[in-house]
């Protein structure tokens, strides 16, 4: 009798331990919480966008900095259709321009934290925006957000935290670490090579968050994702968390 009791405490053990620590083998590499996010707007036609590519890819080797390149085919008329261009990085940085009051679109264009822009063209001012924007760091009550690399390039998402003044939008973001080299045939840039930095091949809404706790997995994550909580329509984004680079 004191034998099959023991024998059902044992088994009934070992099943409470693998069920804990299922999840924790499930997950392949925890991601790591970002202090900034800069989003650079571009493009191949572009005769500036070349040089700020570069300063993107600086920001992009700093330290818990989130940098994302969107290629937009704003110049695509004068000759050469950009090779990276989508209609929806167009329509974030149309959003952008509502936001934060600016005339038009143009390029190369930094956003940091959603909350500010600048000219890439000039690297003293862009950096300056961008220590600023560092300093300030996020909103005291940012949510905490994560994201975990799982197997066969899924990725989980967990949100959490208190109630944003009105509901945010969750964005998951899809990018090639690189560089990827282009080289222009025709336009402004004609036989010029660029490349491009934390390139941006795809980025999807994911659900709208109103402070509740909520996960989520998702396909596709490769080579690498990221996620964004932000205020809707091209408004600050309040976190933000990327996967760590699988080459390393």
């Amino acid at each position: 009798m004191l034998a099959a009791m023991l024998a059902r405490l044992l088994a009934a053990a070992l099943f409470v331990l693998a069920a804990t620590a299922a999840p924790r083998a499930y997950a392949q590499a925890e991601g790591e919480r970002a202090r900034a996010v800069v989003e650079l707007f571009t493009s191949q036609g572009c005769t500036q966008c070349p040089r700020a590519n570069r300063l993107l890819g600086m920001f992009s080797r700093e330290d818990q900095v989130l940098a994302l390149t969107f290629p937009v085919g704003i110049w695509d008329y004068l000759g050469w259709r950009d090779t990276f261009a989508q209609p929806e990085f167009s329509d974030r940085q149309r959003d952008y321009s509502r936001a934060l009051r600016v005339r038009g679109r143009f390029t190369p264009q930094l956003v940091i934290n959603g909350q500010s822009q600048i000219s890439a063209s000039d690297w003293d001012n862009a950096r300056a925006t961008y220590d600023q924007q560092i300093a300030q760091g996020w909103p005291a009550a940012a949510p905490e957000v994560s994201i975990s690399r799982l197997r066969s390039d899924r990725v989980r998402i967990t949100v959490s935290g208190r109630a944003p003044p009105e509901p945010a939008d969750i964005w998951l973001v899809t990018y090639e670490p690189g560089p990827i080299s282009v080289t222009v045939r025709a336009g402004a840039n004609v036989n010029r090579t660029i490349a491009h930095y934390n390139l941006v091949l795809r980025i999807d809404r994911v659900d709208t968050w109103n402070g509740r706790s909520v996960w989520y997995e998702r396909t596709r994550c490769n080579p690498q994702c990221a996620v964004l909580v932000q205020a809707p329509n091209g408004g600050p984004i309040l976190a933000a968390a990327f996967t760590p680079d699988p080459r390393h």
